[in-house]
């Protein structure tokens, strides 16, 4: 399936943004030779895959000025689409395989028009419900120099080596053409499973992308990592909508992970010099202060994986006060760690048979 990048500042017209993504893969492609009756045939295959059987394809004309556009977008990075006679046809590839126009840096037109958005973006800062508006303008004009400083002056937390972006355009256009998906999906212990999705929401956390949908075999909703997706392709199935609102669907919980049980308030003690960073950070929009002097607060949750890392990454600084059935899951956990440090060793007596259980000396 193709994987169709944001054309935004490329092109207004889709069709063309989806031939330019054809041509581009083609011209890097140096496994084989793609004659003009190819290229032709390859954007047309696109279109029909997106917009059916019905699409009439495009003409000789239309593919002459889409290599234009793409000679002349190379050629602002020094690259040459070049035209080849092997004696059987002319066919066209960059002069520098594995090249794409859609790698490079934005070229000064693309970033007039981002100046001109960011601009316009800049009239909503300070407007309520648009808090969030200061950081994005911070963002982008720190990301692509637009304030003329020479380099970063402001670090993000992110995953460079993440393979799971390469499926959000996809997943993005099907959530918004309410499109069915067939699913291959590989867990972390090599198993692979094919799901009939109907796609709904696409959450980030702690770095990685989920997305969230109904699965028709399981008959629930999923949440699926977009780093563990094989493959996907849109398949032509009538579509399920969900009445979820999905803004407050993760409220319960810490983290993605949704599970049918009811929510509980955990409380939680502190150490002196975390419990001001718990303050300034709560861990939950539930968080509450429950005792300020001995540094308690208790938030109110369905427990999962997510929960159980955070608590456990505060190390000594923390303890589980209640329910005593999530202290005890805790305390289970912290066992096994401890044991795999400090294991134990079991020594029997051959006359009474009684054995006594000895730690090891502590290093």
């Amino acid at each position: 399936m193709l994987n169709y990048p944001n054309y935004a500042l490329m092109a207004s017209n889709k069709h063309a943004q989806i031939r330019y993504k054809v041509l581009d893969d083609c011209f890097s492609n140096f496994r084989r030779k793609f004659y003009f009756d190819d290229l032709i045939e390859r954007c047309n295959e696109a279109l029909r895959e997106l917009y059916g059987e019905e699409h009439t394809g495009i003409k000789t004309r239309t593919l002459r000025a889409d290599i234009s556009y793409i000679r002349d977008r190379a050629g602002e990075a020094g690259v040459e689409v070049e035209v080849k006679d092997d004696g059987n046809g002319y066919y066209y590839r960059y002069s520098e395989p594995d090249f794409s126009i859609f790698k490079r840096g934005l070229g000064e037109d693309d970033l007039a028009q981002l100046k001109e958005t960011i601009l316009m973006l800049q009239r909503f800062k300070g407007m309520p419900n648009f808090d969030w508006m200061s950081e994005l303008v911070v963002k982008l004009e720190d990301k692509f120099n637009l304030r003329g400083v020479s380099r970063s002056v402001v670090g993000y937390d992110e995953n460079k080596a993440y393979t799971g972006l390469d499926w959000f355009q996809d997943l993005f256009d099907a959530i918004i053409n309410k499109c069915v998906l067939h699913v291959q999906y590989k867990t972390f212990t090599e198993m692979v499973y094919d799901w009939t999705i109907h796609p709904y929401y696409i959450k980030e956390y702690n770095n990685r992308w989920f997305l969230f949908g109904l699965n028709e075999e399981q008959h629930t909703i999923y949440n699926i990592p977009l780093d563990r997706i094989e493959n996907l392709e849109q398949i032509n199935k009538e579509y399920i909508p969900s009445d979820i609102d999905f803004e407050t669907y993760l409220d319960d919980v810490v983290g993605v992970s949704v599970f049918p049980r009811e929510k509980e308030p955990i409380r939680l003690q502190f150490s002196e010099h975390r419990f001001p960073y718990v303050l300034t950070k709560a861990l939950h929009q539930s968080q509450r202060i429950v005792d300020f002097d001995n540094r308690i607060v208790e938030i109110n949750v369905i427990p999962n994986n997510e929960l159980e890392a955070l608590i456990l990454s505060f190390g000594r600084d923390v303890e589980v006060l209640s329910p005593a059935s999530y202290r005890e899951q805790i305390q289970s956990v912290i066992r096994e760690s401890y044991e795999k440090y400090f294991p134990v060793q079991v020594d029997c007596t051959d006359d009474d048979y009684l054995c006594s259980v000895k730690q090891e000396d502590r290093v």
